[in-house]
This record gives structure tokens, sequence and C-alpha cells, in this order.
């Protein structure tokens, strides 16, 4: 290189944050969470949305659902190259990519200490049951058809211990770690429509593995009459697994919205 050789300076990259809403059925994943030699929904996202930023990045998202578990409103976070960033384009490509079973509903910059995991004050959850005497092949990938009638007062009374704050152990798989399991429980109710459909809403500041599916597993046991309402405390209190019900089916639950 000589002094009159003209040398281009590369021009360095400045990320931003991003921040998006995905929804997906999670049928034929294997959970959100990225696997080895596993289809996922987080594996899938992470390349697509390299792919078109012309960068690796490294996704956040604010809870990893379980293999067959859907989202309405789940949220990812992640750094791209602000030169290259086009959010529509980006979206409108991702779409593309990955449809139907994946799609960003929206998509936005957001501030440099947002993360999508972090910084959530609550997820809201939605669980799925059609109770009628046939099945529909409609609902089939997302509803959990149960033939018995239940008791949905039962149910609904059964709900009241779960409220507040409360060691969640006999609904959670045990971690490995001694990672507590005290969740803050905010909501949570059954909703019923006149053709067979039962919904249960649950909100937390968090949710340890598998809580959602033990809790209504358990609830819907309290419909059948195998448990009665009032057995709800003592199994909350008990700290045991082997107190509460067997785990309701992944295809029945939803992530519905996340809030911060």
């Amino acid at each position: 290189m000589t002094l009159f050789e003209s040398v281009e300076a590369e021009t360095p990259k400045q990320f931003v944050r991003v921040r998006a809403t995905v929804a997906y059925d999670g049928t034929s994943y294997s959970g959100f969470a990225v696997q080895n030699g596993q289809s996922t929904i987080g594996g899938a996202l992470t390349e697509a949305i390299s792919r078109v930023v012309g960068h690796p990045i490294e996704l956040t998202c604010a809870g990893r659902t379980d293999s067959g578990v859907h989202a309405w409103g789940q949220v990812i976070s992640f750094d791209a190259d602000e030169q290259r960033l086009d959010l529509e384009g980006l979206q409108r490509s991702i779409n593309k990519q990955l449809r139907p079973q994946i799609a960003i509903r929206s998509i936005e910059r957001a501030p440099s200490d947002f993360d999508a995991r972090f910084s959530a004050t609550s997820r809201l959850y939605r669980y799925t049951i059609l109770n009628h005497e046939a099945p529909s092949p409609f609902l089939a990938r997302t509803a959990w058809w149960i033939e018995s009638p239940l008791d949905l007062s039962a149910m609904r009374l059964a709900c009241d211990p779960l409220i507040g704050e409360h060691d969640f152990s006999s609904f959670c798989r045990r971690p490995n770690d001694e990672a507590s399991l005290t969740r803050r429980v905010l909501d949570a109710r059954w909703a019923r429509s006149d053709d067979g459909m039962l919904e249960f809403w649950i909100e937390a500041n968090a949710f340890c593995h598998q809580m959602v599916r033990s809790i209504v597993g358990t609830l819907v046991e309290v419909g059948l009459g195998k448990k009665r309402a009032g057995d709800l405390a003592g199994i909350v209190r008990a700290g045991d697994r082997s107190t509460a019900g067997n785990l309701a089916p992944a295809h029945g639950l939803c992530l519905w919205e996340v809030r911060y």
C-alpha cells in the first residue's frame, strides 16, 4: 500500500434491538428452544431471521413452550444491523418462509434494554377443551376432546386456591437444580361457550415446566368427580407432584399474551 492508494474503511455495524410478536402451530415442532437435530420454533426463526438480516442473531423469547404447545402472542427479541434493517420486509420474508405454521404478527424497534424474557411482567395462557359427545376434526390440533360431561361449577371453585403466590411444586416438573418453584398467579378462571368449548385462562408472573398442563389435568379430575374442589388447597400445600392430576395433552395449550 502506498500513500496514494485509497482504502475504503468498512463501516462498523450499528445494532438495534428488535421486538416481534409471533404466533405458531406447535404440532410438528419439538418446542421452542433450539435443540440439535430437532425441528424447533426457535431454531426455525433464528435461521430464517439470520438469513434475511445477513448476520447471525441470538434470539430471546418470553417463554420456551414445550413440544406440541401453540402460541398466539409469543414475544421474541434480537439485535439486528441497523444499516440493513427493513422491518416490513423482514416480516414479509419470514412469513413467506415459515408459513403457515409460524407467523410474525407484528414487529418493531425496541429500547436497547428490552428483553423478551426478563422485561415481561406476566404471561397469559389459554387451555381449550372440547367437552362434547363427538370430537371435531377441525379442533383436533388445538383442543383436548373430553367426552364425559364436566362439572364446570366445581372446576371454577377449584381455581380459587391457585391464585396468589405459592410454591407450585405439586404442579411442576422438578428441575435438576434447586431453583425455586414459587410463582405468583394473578388470575385463573374457566369460560364456556354454547358449542361445548371450555377455555381455562391463567395468568402469572412466570410459569415452571409443565405447570399449566398439570393444573388443567387436576382441574379436569375435579370436573369428572375424581377429586373435589376442596382438595386443591391441600394439593398446593403438599408440594408433592404425586398429589396432583395427570398432565393435560400439550395440543390444548396456547401462550396467548405476554405483558410488559
